[in-house]
Parts: C-alpha cells; structure tokens; sequence
C-alpha cells in the first residue's frame, strides 16, 4: 500500500519517512536490517539521512512495499510504463534497418508484403 504524501523536494527528510513507514507497518530496525541483508547499525544511520542514494531508496522500497519515489515525482498522476497498470498501447512505429542481397530481398518477397501492409 503506497500513501502518496505531497511534500517540496526540499522539504524531504527521506530518513524520517521511512522511520513513518516502518512505524505504520510496525517494522523494526532489526527487520529491515534483516530484510536488506545489511548490519542494524546501518539503518541506523539510514534514518538519520536527509537524502539517499537511488539504488538504497529502490531496496528500501522493496523491503517495506512502499514505493518512495513517489515522494520525489513531479507528476503525481504519471502511469510508468514497467508497471502492469501501464495502458496498452495501440499503435507503434517500429524502423529497422537491415542488409538484404538482392536475391534475399526477393526470396522473402518483401515488396509484396510492404505493399500488403500499406493497404
């Protein structure tokens, strides 16, 4: 369950957010510790940063079920496109370039099947 809470960028305190997630989802240091696969004394100072690396962010995230870049997102209604809520698309124009012989280039009969697809 992710909330998503507005906040400036200045004004995120990334640590104090997480100690609240924890907090709610009655996580201990040990537990996340545990989680992250790193010392309990790290998650000390984790939750005394202002700011964190992205990778860390992205493992914390994980680890709570929290998506926290959320936090950071100027648009708070975007769809991402690696999510399964992501819309379908419709349509897509795709360039490849490839090398044909000439004699390739017949065999697949491509000038045919360019024409099909014009149509």
């Amino acid at each position: 369950m992710c909330i998503f809470i507005a906040m400036e960028k200045s004004n995120i305190f990334i640590g104090e957010i997480i100690r609240d997630v924890m907090a709610r989802q009655e996580v201990t240091k040990a537990e996340l510790a545990r989680r992250l696969n790193v010392r309990p004394q790290s998650v000390d100072y984790l939750l005394t940063r202002k700011s964190i690396d992205t990778d860390t962010l992205y493992n914390i995230s994980k680890a709570l079920d929290y998506d926290f870049a959320l936090l950071y997102s100027i648009h708070p209604n975007q769809t991402n496109c690696d999510t399964s809520d992501a819309k379908e698309i419709r349509k897509a124009r795709v360039l490849v370039e490839i090398e044909l012989k000439p004699e390739d280039f017949l065999k697949l009969n491509l000038k045919q099947r360019i024409n099909d697809l014009m149509k």
